[in-house]
């Protein structure tokens, strides 16, 4: 497994590994108009198909309960979409949705120290781009949805006191779709 978001690792994944790790700073479009294309180019290069090639989905999910909880999640993930975005090489995923410049004030933000403002810049449209976010059942739903013709594995990081029968629940809808 290779891990990727830029077209030339997702082709070289492609190219030559059993699957990728679609980073979780990727969207459903990005994912759909740039790594599949990119995923093609390398299966076509080595003669290969996508027949067998693992492709794990990205993973910002927040999937609680309660409005607090998900609105702390949402802070922290808003966090994570601010410091990839920073990321010059990461740009593209922005730019495909229209929001280089985005990159650029996250950029300059990184580059004043202004670490615990840059989730501020997030808002709910680029947030519910790349992010799954609601109650479990919600989000397994709606990762299906996004992912569920396109990905073989998803990753999600789940909330420390949970109920895990029901989360297996939800597992099982998902490997069974």
């Amino acid at each position: 497994m290779l891990a990727a978001v830029g077209p030339l690792m997702t082709q070289a994944a492609g190219e030559v590994a059993d699957g990728v790790l679609c980073h979780a700073f990727s969207t459903e479009r990005y994912m759909r108009e740039a790594t599949l294309p990119a995923l093609e180019k390398g299966f076509a290069k080595a003669g290969r198909t996508i027949e067998g090639f693992e492709i794990t989905a990205p993973a910002f999910v927040v999937a609680r309960d309660t409005e607090e909880e998900i609105a702390e999640g949402v802070e922290f993930v808003k966090q994570q979409i601010a410091f990839y975005g920073s990321t010059p090489s990461y740009r593209p995923v922005l730019e495909l949705h229209g929001w280089g410049e985005l990159q650029d004030e996250l950029q300059a933000m990184t580059r004043r120290g202004e670490w615990d403002g840059m989730g501020a810049l997030i808002d709910d449209e680029v947030l519910h781009e790349f992010a799954v976010v609601g109650t479990p059942e919600d989000a397994i739903a709606e990762v299906r949805k996004r992912y569920g013709d396109i990905c073989t594995r998803i990753t999600l990081t789940l909330p420390e006191e949970r109920d895990d029968a029901r989360w297996q629940g939800l597992f099982d809808s998902l490997r069974a779709a």
